[in-house]
């Protein structure tokens, strides 16, 4: 994974302050220089054997259902990325959510309209347009495309609902970067993770510096039947692990399961 974060991580950084969810498309199709870029980002970023991301550039049927009928609905995508899970491990969906995201943020590279979608969309119809072995399920979806220059009305709304623009403290994301003592990397690491997307923005993750490395747990037990809250802190893994590169400190994510905690991210080199 190395090559991929050397390649393609201070693109994907410079998109993380650029994203945002987009439901409605113009249609328009995506070039396929465009799409091949993204697919090999999909088949090559590999990092855990539980998850995967698939691109289907010309789904048969429309996955996507909506909310309170066609109030949030995705309308006008030609093209859709799977991000599927294998197994029961509990670690598969921080899994799913850090190999997903690098598909997110590349797309958002190349200029192309995403969002992560995790409950409202139909596994039957998903199940339509990817093969998936026995112990496979697709966890989430996104459309991708060329989204209308102009928020709808509807995503408007949506972002309201969801406080889409606003982001907790980051005294209170990770307490103890606000009292000083924390490297410069663990800090730049913190401040990309806090503008990672989540269901309804919750924003579930929560960070403290222990014996040299980043920890990342979740923020209490409680959980989600649709959407859990592993799933969110995967994706904030790979934006906090962007910005602890591009601050000189490559290292790994080196997996917890204490509690509440999820893993470290131990530094190999700092410059």
């Amino acid at each position: 994974m190395t090559d991929f974060f050397a390649q393609n991580g201070p693109a994907w950084l410079a998109a993380v302050a650029r994203r945002i969810s987009r439901r409605a498309f113009d249609s328009r199709e995506v070039d396929a220089e465009k799409l091949d870029a993204l697919d090999a980002v999909c088949k090559g970023f590999r990092p855990h054997p539980d998850a995967r991301t698939v691109l289907v550039r010309e789904p048969a049927v429309d996955v996507f259902s909506g909310i309170l009928g066609s109030y949030g609905k995705v309308t006008g995508t030609r093209h859709v990325l799977l991000f599927i899970g294998a197994g029961v491990a509990p670690a598969r969906d921080n899994h799913v959510g850090y190999t997903g995201e690098a598909a997110i943020l590349e797309a958002t590279a190349l200029g192309l309209n995403t969002c992560w979608i995790g409950g409202f969309f139909s596994p039957a119809r998903t199940a339509r347009v990817v093969e998936l072995a026995p112990d496979e399920r697709v966890l989430a979806v996104s459309p991708v495309g060329h989204a209308f220059g102009q928020l709808t009305l509807t995503e408007r709304g949506m972002r309201g609902l969801s406080g889409a623009h606003e982001r907790i403290a980051v005294a209170r994301m990770a307490p103890g970067s606000v009292k000083g003592g924390w490297p410069q990397w663990a800090v730049a690491a913190v401040e990309t993770a806090r503008l990672a997307p989540s269901a309804m923005n919750r924003q579930p993750w929560r960070f403290r510096f222990d014996a040299g490395a980043l920890v990342i747990a979740r923020d209490n037990p409680s959980e989600t039947p649709k959407v859990t809250k592993r799933l969110d802190c995967g994706i904030a893994m790979l934006h906090a692990e962007l910005g602890a590169r591009a601050s000189g400190a490559d290292g790994a994510w080196r997996e917890l399961s204490t509690g509440l905690d999820l893993a470290r991210y131990v530094t190999t080199r700092r410059s």
